[in-house]
């Protein structure tokens, strides 16, 4: 699919794709469902762009520079900006579920060192990435 251009379509139009949109995911009761939802419904970068904006919120809380970001995750200055301007738009939820997110990952740093798998989300670095984000 390419990518649509915001402008030339309806502002009704736009309000009743992206609520159909969060109506489903809104209904999805379980971590497995999400996940299995967004990588069956998202390409491999769709999901990875929206996963570095979630990585790029976590490293601004941890007061990382935008050039430590910029090497580490190799994004780009306005990505880093966009994603402080969404993270500090005075909205106090973003910053609430990143930071339990960010709390919650420095008691759990497992590493899996087994050959089998749980699942196939378990099997490959991309989905093992996705899965990851909701641990």
């Amino acid at each position: 699919m390419g990518k649509v251009r915001p402008h030339t379509i309806d502002a009704k139009e736009k309000f009743q794709a992206v609520d159909s949109l969060f109506e489903v995911v809104a209904k999805l009761k379980t971590k497995q469902e999400i996940v299995d939802f967004f990588l069956g419904l998202l390409t491999q970068s769709e999901s990875l762009m929206m996963a570095r904006r979630i990585q790029i919120a976590r490293l601004l809380l941890q007061d990382k520079s935008y050039d430590e970001i910029k090497t580490k995750l190799k994004v780009g200055t306005q990505t880093v900006h966009a994603t402080y301007l969404w993270l500090h738009k005075g909205d106090e939820k973003y910053t609430a579920w990143l930071k339990l997110k960010v709390l919650e990952g420095k008691s759990k740093n497992k590493i899996k060192t087994s050959q089998t798998y749980e699942s196939l989300l378990d099997k490959y670095p991309y989905h093992r990435f996705i899965k990851n984000l909701f641990d």
